[in-house]
This record gives C-alpha cells, sequence and structure tokens, in this order.
C-alpha cells in the first residue's frame, strides 16, 4: 500500500501540470486573455518539475510516470503554447498562421517522443534538444514581457523568428543542461552558481514580467553557444 501510494503522489503533480495547459487553452481560446493564458504555462512548467523530483525523492520514478508526463507535456507544452501564439497574433494570418500556430505542437511531439525514445534510466544530467518546458516559456514569457513594456504590440517578425527558432532547437541535438534543484557538493564554483540562481528565482518571483523573458532565453542562448564552442573546438583539433 505504502508503495502505492508512493507512485500514486508523483502523479498528482502530473496532473496538475496537464490541467495549468488545459487551463491555459481555455483561457486563450475562450476568455481571449493571453496575459492568463502565458501564466498558465508557467505554472504547468513549475508543476512539470516538481513532478520528477517528487518521484525520485520518493524512489517512485517509473515507466509509467514517464510516458503520464510526457502525455501532459505534450498538453502544456505543445498544444497550449500552439493555441497561445495562435490566439495572440498569428491568427491574422489565415492559412498560413495557423501552420505556424502548430509548429510547436508538431515538433513538440517529436521532441517528447525522442525524450521518452533515448531514456536510459531515470536521472539525466542534460537534454539533447531544447526541453519542451523551456521552448513554451520562450514564447510565454514573449507575450508576459510585451505585457509590461509594450502593451498592445506584438512585434510580427519577433514573435515568428521565436516559434521557428525554438521548434528548430526542441528537434536538434544541441546538449541542455538540467536544472539542479539540489545544491552540489564539493565544487566551490557550483555553489557560488547555485547559490546565484536561489538570488535569481527570488528576483522571478517579484518581478516575473520582466525577468521571466530575459532568464529563459538566456538559458536557450547558453546551450546554443556552448553548442557553436564545441564545434569550432572540434574542428580546431581536426585543422
Amino acid at each position: 500500500m505504502l508503495k502505492i501510494s508512493r507512485q500514486i503522489m508523483p502523479n498528482f503533480f502530473t496532473i496538475g501540470n496537464m490541467f495549468c495547459g488545459f487551463m491555459s487553452v481555455i483561457f486563450a481560446l475562450v476568455q481571449q486573455d493571453v496575459i492568463w493564458a502565458s501564466w498558465m504555462i508557467f505554472l504547468s512548467t513549475f508543476m512539470d518539475a516538481l513532478d520528477g523530483k517528487v518521484a525520485r525523492l520518493a524512489n517512485a520514478s517509473s515507466k509509467f510516470g514517464i510516458e503520464y508526463d510526457s502525455l501532459a507535456d505534450n498538453v502544456s507544452f505543445g498544444l497550449a503554447p500552439s493555441v497561445l501564439v495562435y490566439q495572440f497574433f498569428f491568427s491574422t494570418w489565415g492559412t498560413v498562421g495557423i501552420f505556424i500556430s502548430f509548429f510547436p505542437l508538431l515538433f513538440g511531439s517529436i521532441r517528447l517522443a525522442r525524450f521518452n525514445v533515448q531514456l536510459d534510466g531515470f536521472d539525466k544530467s542534460e537534454f539533447k534538444g531544447l526541453p519542451t518546458p523551456a521552448a513554451a516559456l520562450v514564447l510565454a514569457g514573449y507575450i508576459l514581457f510585451l505585457s509590461r513594456f509594450f502593451p498592445g504590440e506584438v512585434f510580427p517578425r519577433i514573435l515568428l523568428l521565436l516559434t521557428l527558432s525554438v521548434c528548430v532547437l526542441m528537434v536538434s541535438t544541441i546538449s541542455y543542461d538540467v536544472v539542479r534543484i539540489i545544491p552540489p557538493r564539493g565544487n566551490p564554483l557550483g555553489i557560488v552558481l547555485y547559490a546565484a540562481g536561489i538570488i535569481a528565482v527570488i528576483a522571478l518571483v517579484f518581478y516575473p514580467k520582466v525577468l521571466l523573458f530575459p532568464y529563459i532565453l538566456m538559458y536557450v542562448l547558453g546551450g546554443f553557444i556552448r553548442f557553436l564552442y564545441r564545434l569550432a573546438k572540434v574542428k580546431g583539433i581536426k585543422g
């Protein structure tokens, strides 16, 4: 009975993740409120981060949990951002806008399917390709950032660039670090970076509209820049 309870507990967070993604769709389509729809994606990310951590702490990781988590992620970080960008702007582009809006769902589902196939064990040190929550947060964070500094503006070229970029990065082989909650041991630099991360998270709590988009953009660009550096290094060695 105790084992069953441990296995069920992480799934409550997975259900919370899926529900927030569902509410994002409701806010975007029914309420036509892209701000609250963006906040729901942000909350989905928080729930998604917790379910894996709870599963590991409770020693309740399972194949079922992985598959169910991917289904929830496809709702929150595939369907929800697709509906969000469609309602925010791409609905004005007719059929072309529909296809562009479909891309986060399409590439997100490919990313999640590939992740499940390639997963070896329950622990991972890095992701191959941009994680779907990060891709969704780029789009949601952009909308929240605009609502704070440029209310009523869209900047279609930037939105199009962000949408296409995160879709390509999701199915790429670029490595992205796993964000750790537990502080590292015996690594002074790691401890300093961890402390800086805690401060950054606290600042995000107080200024989410201001900091969410820059933070997630730094994460995305960081992985891409590191990829270019490693590529240049390999070519330099071969040359």
